[in-house]
């Protein structure tokens, strides 16, 4: 490793200098990203640790989520007497404030990161330099100082570089990435992450390289909206980790980005699991951060109202200093003032957003102004942000938008989109060529239904539709014929239970016919069935929508062309004219009459010709 010194030898080779923080195998372990490793050898050992190794114990403690240990470590160290390394004080200070910084405690964080950094930065050892400079780096970013963190990150990379190193060059590249990420430039953040990434496999730091793949997932999820950016996070959520601070912003992104593409009960399963081990740090910082993924799972399954609550709740949590998740329930109180129609809760949280924004170049404040902010169209924030344009089309009921949300998967904002509180229902989008499924937040989409279905839906909509009410919907016919029809209905309506599946019990017997126990909701244009095309083989027959001013009707006697269809239905082979008249009792010349009528209205198919000319209905 770049870092490590070559052991100092004795004259005559028997004896060896004691080793220097960084050169020793806890060192090497650490940098690999073992920290369960490295603690078990350690602190969790009955034996002395060494003084060399004290600072990295004291990292690995902090990076597992036990700070309390690792203060604990370190200052057990102290209290043994002797003057510590100065790397030794360097490095655990160093762990120490990132560890505060990320359970959100900034004024232990910043003692110990950026108090008298000016005249430690002013060390002989680059290698302690380089730590001091890295924490003001971190000290910055935390409180929303992005530019700053990233000319100190610059700064530490510079006395790594003097040093050799590796390990606080790929950290310095790290930060830098993130500081970029967080005002909005993804692509230049991403390029340093990638090569922070790089250097970390060419020093084997094993799990390190997960550490950085996981901030680059993250980051691609929060501004791509295409799938594989969720693909990523739960392909890396299925590894190994050693850091509980990766992982649980992992789990914090899953739900996200699943609650947007409409898998609420699979969101809900990684917020309880983030929960468990933010619960177990018992960190400010980690809680908040849970809430704020809560609240966007919230926004698509349970509305404005239950984001209004949690957000009462949470405000206690939140300092002043953590800009990065104050603009983000300041989002979320625009647009819980903005749904419940409460103005000045709105025009608070936009002062709230502005005044961010005038101080901090934080990009998510600015998102937050892109997507709630009632002003004339205006030039886009970030050009690299997709998701922005989506949602803010999504709070201006822009349904241009529709189209786009569907082919990216992105389901979840669909019902906000059409005006609609999440619930349970069936949302049948005519232009669109599909049926969305809502259950609270579970969405699921199936494209092409039969051509039957959209008119199905719309006579169960009712809640409880008659039997001739189903048959005039479907087939026109105007008389209930039970010995006849009810075969075909029941056939029917498994098809569409099946269709719904695994909502199929929504479609319910009732005591005239069928009903619906959900809302069903038309998108678009009045439904009109395309009889060009034939049915696939087993399909119900084709449908024909009836004018809604129109009645079923039992009271006239059925029209020849109904009484061919309706014998036509009940065959499962091809007849002639002659073999129709003679079980119908009509005349030759009226079933030639009503098939061609039929034959023009696409009801029926014929085959042959001349006295082998056969007729069947359409199926």
């Amino acid at each position: 490793m770049a870092s490590n010194s070559p052991r100092r030898v004795r004259a005559g080779g028997a004896d060896r200098e004691p080793l220097r923080p960084g050169d020793t195998e806890i060192a090497r372990d650490f940098f690999a990203g073992l920290y369960a490793k490295v603690a078990e050898a350690s602190f969790d050992a009955p034996n002395d640790i060494e003084p060399a190794d004290v600072a990295f114990v004291v990292g690995a403690l902090t990076f597992l989520g036990r700070i309390e240990d690792a203060q604990l470590c370190f200052d057990g160290q102290r209290l043994r007497g002797g003057r510590l390394d100065p790397r030794t004080v360097a490095a655990a200070r160093f762990f120490l404030g990132v560890g505060y910084a990320r359970a959100g405690d900034f004024d232990r964080a910043y003692k110990l990161l950026a108090h008298d950094a000016r005249r430690r930065a002013r060390d002989d050892d680059a290698w302690v330099v380089a730590f001091v400079f890295q924490g003001l780096a971190c000290q910055r970013y935390f409180t929303g100082r992005y530019r700053a963190a990233a000319r100190h990150a610059l700064r530490a990379l510079r006395a790594a570089h003097v040093a050799h190193f590796g390990y606080i060059q790929m950290l310095a590249n790290d930060l830098r990435g993130h500081a970029l990420a967080q005002v909005g430039q993804y692509r230049a953040g991403i390029a340093l992450l990638e090569q922070a990434k790089l250097h970390s496999e060419r020093l084997d730091f094993g799990m390190n390289t997960y550490a950085i793949e996981c901030s680059i997932a993250n980051y691609t999820a929060e501004f791509v909206a295409r799938p594989e950016a969720l693909h990523r996070v739960q392909a890396l959520l299925g590894r190994r980790w050693h850091d509980s601070y990766s992982k649980r912003a992992l789990l914090a992104q899953a739900a996200v980005q699943l609650s947007l593409r409409g898998h609420r009960s699979a969101a809900l399963a990684a917020l309880d699991e983030a929960d468990a081990d933010a619960l177990r740090l018992d960190a400010r910082r980690a809680k908040v951060e849970n809430i704020v993924a809560r609240l966007h799972v919230l926004r698509w399954n349970a509305g404005a109202s239950a984001c209004a609550e949690l957000l009462d709740q949470t405000r206690e949590l939140v300092v002043d200093s953590d800009v990065a998740y104050r603009a983000e329930l300041l989002g979320f109180e625009a647009f819980v003032g903005g749904a419940l129609a409460d103005p000045s809760r709105y025009a608070r949280a936009l002062d709230g957003l502005r005044a961010l924004t005038r101080t901090n170049e934080h990009y998510r404040a600015r998102a937050a102004l892109e997507q709630f902010e009632d002003a004339p169209a205006r030039a886009r924030v970030f050009p690299e942000d997709e998701l922005t344009p989506l949602l803010r089309a999504v709070v201006a009921r822009d349904l241009r938008i529709l189209p786009r949300l569907l082919g990216l998967g992105l389901l979840g904002p669909v019902p906000e989109l059409l005006g609609l509180t999440p619930g349970r229902r069936i949302i049948v989008l005519t232009t669109e060529n599909a049926v969305l499924l809502e259950d609270h937040g579970d969405l699921r989409l199936e494209p092409a239904p039969p051509r039957w279905c959209a008119a199905l839906l719309r006579v169960l909509a009712s809640g409880d539709a008659s039997k001739e009410a189903i048959v005039f919907a479907l087939w026109g016919l105007r008389t209930y014929r039970p010995e006849r029809h009810d075969p075909l209905i029941r056939t029917t309506i498994h098809r569409l239970r099946a269709f719904l599946a695994p909502y199929g019990r929504w479609v319910t017997v009732t005591e005239s016919g069928y009903g619906c126990s959900v809302p069903v909701h038309f998108v678009g244009a009045a439904e009109s069935v395309d009889l060009e095309a034939p049915l696939v083989e087993g399909e119900a027959p084709d449908v024909e929508v009836a004018s809604p001013a129109l009645k079923p009707r039992t009271d006239v006697a059925e029209t020849p062309e109904e009484r061919v269809l309706e014998k036509l239905l009940q065959l499962e082979r091809r007849v002639g004219v002659r073999d129709l008249s003679r079980s119908l009792g009509l005349s030759e010349s009226t079933v030639l009459r009503a098939l061609r009528e039929l034959l023009r209205k696409k009801r029926v198919v014929r085959t042959g010709c001349a006295r082998a000319t056969r007729y069947q209905a359409r199926r």
